[in-house]
């Protein structure tokens, strides 16, 4: 459904904001539909990633965690990076890759795009499945069973205050 509404809008200015806990599809997701179409993928862990390797360029393996800790201990800000990264495309398209949890998150985001076709994909909780999918040997991040829990504690799920269309994914083992 969604290959065919980005297909209906092809001339519009869209943002697709996925709304799930860890290791619930987000990714997995943008890969399926950046095969079919152009579009700016905005990774919350893809960025943290190179900010540490501008610092760190010798690494090459195993650095999400270093990468996790390096952000956060020197206090870099990741929205306003994101952010930018959004406004400057050239792009039709533009995914934030983020679990997207909370409604404020969301926002600092779509207040952005006043005039852009708002899509919201909310990835139903399953909460044995993330933790299950975490232990996948060729993850690049693991996410621990705690945080997971929560992560499900503070998901809000998407709203049509927020979204123009939102679409509603169960996700499979």
């Amino acid at each position: 459904m969604l290959r065919d509404i980005l297909k209906a809008n092809k001339d519009k200015k869209i943002i697709i904001m996925p709304v799930g806990i860890s290791g619930s599809g987000k990714t997995t997701l943008y890969k399926n539909l950046s095969k079919d179409f152009d579009i700016e993928h905005i990774s919350f862990d893809k960025i943290r990633i190179e900010k540490f390797l501008e610092n760190n360029p010798t690494k090459k393996e195993n650095i999400y965690r270093e990468a996790y800790k390096y952000i956060n201990d020197n206090r870099i800000k990741l929205l306003p990076i994101a952010k930018k990264k959004m406004k400057e495309t050239e792009k039709n398209i533009v995914y934030i890759d983020n679990t997207n949890l909370k409604k404020k998150a969301r926002h600092k985001f779509l207040c952005e795009v006043p005039n852009w076709l708002k899509i919201g994909v909310f990835f139903k909780p399953d909460l044995k499945l993330s933790i299950r999918r975490q232990r996948n040997k060729d993850r690049d991040k693991y996410v621990s069973p705690k945080i997971l829990e929560d992560q499900l504690k503070i998901l809000e799920e998407p709203s049509l205050e927020e979204f123009d269309i939102i679409l509603r994914k169960n996700i499979k083992g």
